[in-house]
């Protein structure tokens, strides 16, 4: 979805680990020069002697600023995902709503167009606040008003910023998407925040590292999948529609039994 070469990518990484120096030789000077070339910008200006990474070369070659570039990105992010998410809200109905779209199909058409044009603005919006953020700290904010040195805004100040406010978009999401969100993204987050902490300690190339790690993935796995399956018998408004649609159809003996078991000790009861 960034459609960022490759290139302006690694010039990024060399700024982070010091093989990309500004005002220096590092012998790296193809790597945006013919970057560049490409652009239709001249070879000089991906040169790390000349000084920072002009705005039109992190922009893909388009000369009309910061705040243009940032609305490019929005609209070609929206069309991108708009048939996705189209897809992914019609699906369910077509799966497990039938009924109810037949009985209704202009207001379930119209709903399904509304979730996916407010999925399709939430990463839109994320696109451009990741991009813009970065703009505005690189360039507006931080090179013309304070003068902060430009690696400390390419290397940290500015994908920190950028990664900060582009979390704001999921606001443009309804409550339950959000929440839906925000189960996907912990684990990741979770993920990197233990990569960090314990990764130095546990690639030391020990036989029984893999066998370690499988089994830790495994144990968690297996604990998740009990605990939304066992949510499924004792109260199926603890798990989200569209899981329990999913696990109702998958397990729909499984449940009817244990509903008939429900009513037999009920009848006994009285």
């Amino acid at each position: 979805m960034a459609q960022m070469d490759d290139r302006l990518l690694w010039a990024l990484r060399g700024i982070r680990n010091g093989t990309w120096v500004y005002g220096k030789d590092t012998g790296v000077n193809d790597l945006l020069g013919n970057y560049c070339v490409d652009l239709g910008l001249p070879y000089e200006a991906g040169i790390p002697t000349r000084g920072r990474i002009p705005c039109r070369v992190v922009h893909g070659g388009q000369p009309w600023g910061c705040e243009v570039h940032a609305l490019s990105r929005f609209a070609k992010g929206f069309v991108k995902v708009f048939l996705l998410y189209f897809t992914v809200h019609l699906t369910p109905p077509l799966l497990f709503k039938t009924s109810k779209l037949a009985q209704n199909p202009i207001s379930s058409l119209q709903h399904i167009l509304k979730a996916s044009v407010r999925s399709s603005t939430f990463l839109a919006t994320f696109i451009t606040l990741i991009w813009y953020s970065i703009c505005l700290t690189r360039t507006r904010i931080g090179h013309q008003l304070f003068g902060i040195k430009q690696t400390r805004l390419d290397d940290t100040l500015g994908p920190l910023i950028g990664s900060a406010m582009c979390g704001l978009s999921l606001m443009i999401e309804n409550r339950h998407r959000r929440g839906e969100m925000a189960l996907y993204v912990i684990p990741r987050a979770l993920f990197s925040l233990t990569e960090r902490l314990i990764g130095p300690w546990h690639t030391r190339g020990r036989w029984w590292e893999p066998k370690m790690a499988e089994a830790a993935e495994t144990a968690v796995f297996a604990a998740s999948v009990m605990t939304v399956v066992n949510a499924m018998y004792k109260d199926k408004d603890m798990v989200r529609s569209s899981v329990r649609g999913l696990l109702g159809w998958i397990m729909k003996y499984e449940l009817a039994d244990q509903k008939e078991e429900k009513e037999q000790a009920k009848t006994s009861e009285k």
